[in-house]
């Protein structure tokens, strides 16, 4: 009985070993490189989206009537840093409706308050 114990573990050991991750060949699924370079991209994105909503909020108009509606602006642009993912994106859509409206000749923000209300109370909920 002692010797088909030994000669199972003699044949079950190598299996073991051969399945084990220390010795399986793992091919990688994204090189170094890529990662980095998708990661770059990323941040690169975050960056341009953050630029553009602190644009909006630096704005003079913008601040003048987020004063009149007792937000503190200069909080919220300080804020944007904390934001991220779908937030920052949401943030930037907006901003950069915002933008496009005083872009294309308009001198007020009529169309784009719901908008800009909702850029601030949202960078400031957050960073809260």
């Amino acid at each position: 009985m002692r010797s088909i114990h030994k000669l199972i573990a003699l044949l079950v050991i190598p299996v073991f070993f051969a399945a084990s991750p220390a010795f399986a060949q793992q091919s990688r699924v994204v090189d170094g490189a890529a990662l980095t370079q998708a990661l770059a991209a990323q941040a690169e994105g975050d960056r341009a989206q953050r630029d553009q909503v602190r644009r909006v909020l630096d704005r003079d108009d913008v601040r003048q009537m987020a004063a009149a509606m007792g937000l503190n602006a200069a909080q919220a642009s300080s804020a944007v840093a904390t934001l991220g993912g779908a937030d920052l994106a949401a943030a930037a859509q907006h901003a950069g409706a915002v933008e496009q409206a005083l872009a294309g000749g308009a001198n007020t923000i009529v169309i784009s308050v719901t908008t800009l209300l909702l850029i601030l109370i949202i960078v400031i909920l957050l960073a809260n």
